[in-house]
């Protein structure tokens, strides 16, 4: 009679042990949006999500809504997500913190062309040496007056 009741406990926790495996990985991260273009749903705009490291890909709908899930492990409370649209050559970036089981994170696109980061840090560099040379040269005619 001890040997069936040692057998039956064994098996017991042995199946809370396997559902507790189970729900753990049924456990996810779910991203959702709508993508909009002058504030109008997009239909099948391709749109990528990443978060640690992962990246998970959907197609929205014809309302423009997007659904893509990670596994709570991989995308936990906490982790920022960043999400990218596409689609007829304009694109749109949103990002986010995960905050609860689903976060929501909308997103327009446009067609903006983005200047190389060449040129951006050419005028930065060409802006600063200017306002050193003012600085520079005011600083010299106070000096001078006194």
């Amino acid at each position: 009679m001890k040997k069936v009741l040692l057998g039956l406990l064994a098996v017991t926790f042995i199946s809370i042990g396997s559902t507790a495996t189970v729900n753990a990985d049924l456990a996810r991260t779910d991203i959702t949006g709508v993508v909009t273009d002058n504030h109008v749903a997009v239909n099948a705009a391709m749109v990528t999500a990443e978060c640690n490291g992962g990246t998970r890909t959907d197609t929205t709908d014809s309302h423009g809504s997007y659904l893509v899930n990670f596994p709570s492990g991989d995308c936990p409370f906490g982790s920022t997500v960043k999400v990218t649209a596409q689609k007829n050559g304009k694109s749109g970036v949103s990002s986010g913190t995960v905050r609860g089981v689903t976060t929501k994170l909308n997103l327009a696109i446009v067609n903006v062309s983005i200047p190389e980061y060449g040129m951006v840090g050419a005028l930065t560099a060409a802006s600063v040496g200017a306002g050193l040379i003012f600085y520079t040269r005011r600083r010299q005619q106070q000096i001078g007056q006194f």
